[in-house]
């Protein structure tokens, strides 16, 4: 009914089919099954649009009842249930005349000055669960990154294994399927990936000790580089073309020395060099080497993906890059193709030196998603030097 101050108006900025939308988002929170929101939806498009937003008017639903279930393909029973249930819910208000009528005469019809003053609290209905959406997927994406890590780190041998790395293995296919999460709560997705890095960082001790009653280094930190790029080291060759010779087929043989060039070549010169000086510079790529190399933003992700413990380990830096990615603008298809492409370890290096590089004093990077991808490209064809991008940033922090 009318009030001093009229009937109450949706929101600046919200019209009808702004409150459609919004019942659409929220229906399965509220119980509303699909049969009922779409007779709401159906009498709420047959109202004034402007009613809704006019303190002086109420927008109201005039239409009989069995012409309504008809229209909707429903028995009128059906209906009647439908009706009572939204009436319910508080989003609509039943009012007759005395013989059960509806008539525009006394606004007698089904009246959505309920659900007008409702709109607020689902506006933040709708905000709350697009959040918790939100969170879901990114737990969902943290718990590929293990997965896959878990993958990589397993000894090919580990489907037979016993002990310590038969019980990783155990654990780990006991972990429920990746169609199987859409299905968790927030609550129990986020414990599942707890419980998922508190296996990889058992599996990396299990294999820190393998390593270390051998005689080896341990391998979990940092070879991934040294194996995708240290054999990469772009120098333009100042060796002579023959001009000549240009547009036709290569020669079959070469006066020069291969592979890299005759004897004064900038590249073969240049290339023994590059490669002791990459050596040492990975020889030095320790964990806390490359924590210094971050950006601000990213040591407090590392940090807080390592629980705030100092023994950080790769997949802190993996999780830590996978979560910065929205942050920075990465679509996560662009993340997913970087993986892919370059390797899980690989593709972090890209984004902590995209993320590093924002404030770079003469080549700042603008669109890291962008960038991303161009790595992404890059390394396909070859041309990616991630140890020289390294050195470069190590340089420019003064490490």
């Amino acid at each position: 009914m009318m009030t001093e101050t009229g009937f109450p108006t949706l929101p600046q900025g919200h019209k009808r089919f702004s409150v459609e939308q919004l019942l659409i988002e929220v229906a399965p929170e509220l119980g509303i099954r699909p049969g009922a929101l779409q007779a709401l939806l159906h009498m709420m498009k047959r109202t004034k649009p402007d009613h809704w937003t006019s303190p002086d008017r109420e927008p109201v639903f005039f239409a009989a009842q069995d012409e309504t279930a008809a229209a909707l393909g429903k028995s009128r029973r059906s209906l009647f249930n439908i009706e009572k249930r939204l009436e319910e819910l508080g989003l609509i208000e039943k009012r007759v005349k005395g013989n059960g009528q509806r008539s525009a005469i006394g606004d007698c019809g089904i009246v959505f000055s309920r659900l007008i003053a409702l709109v607020p609290d689902l506006l933040r209905l709708a905000e709350h669960l697009k959040t918790e959406r939100k969170e879901h997927k990114a737990l969902r994406n943290r718990r590929s990154t293990y997965v896959r890590y878990i993958k990589q780190r397993l000894p090919e041998d580990a489907v037979s294994a016993q002990g310590a790395i038969g019980a990783v293995l155990e654990a780990f296919q006991a972990w429920p399927r990746a169609d199987a999460l859409s299905r968790l709560s927030n609550e129990q997705l986020e414990a599942h990936v707890n419980d998922a890095q508190a296996l990889c960082t058992t599996l990396d001790e299990i294999c820190d000790l393998h390593h270390d009653s051998s005689g080896k280094p341990a391998q979990n930190f940092p070879c991934f580089i040294q194996e995708n790029n240290q054999k990469i080291h772009l120098v333009n060759c100042n060796v002579p073309i023959d001009k000549r010779n240009a547009g036709k087929p290569a020669p079959d043989k070469f006066k020069s020395p291969p592979p890299v060039g005759s004897g004064d070549c900038l590249e073969k010169n240049n290339g023994a060099a590059a490669v002791a000086r990459n050596t040492q510079f990975l020889s030095r790529l320790k964990p806390d080497h490359l924590f210094r190399l971050a950006s601000k933003d990213m040591q407090a992700m590392i940090s807080q993906c390592a629980g705030g413990s100092s023994d950080l380990r790769e997949f802190h830096f993996l999780d830590a890059a996978e979560r910065m990615c929205a942050n920075l603008g990465i679509n996560h298809s662009a993340w997913v193709q970087a993986v892919q492409t370059m390797g899980q370890a690989s593709a972090m290096i890209a984004v902590l030196l995209l993320d590093a590089n924002r404030d770079h004093p003469t080549a700042p990077v603008h669109n890291v998603g962008g960038a991303l991808r161009a790595m992404t490209r890059r390394f396909r064809g070859g041309g990616l030097n991630l140890v020289g991008s390294l050195i470069g940033l190590s340089r420019r922090r003064g490490l």
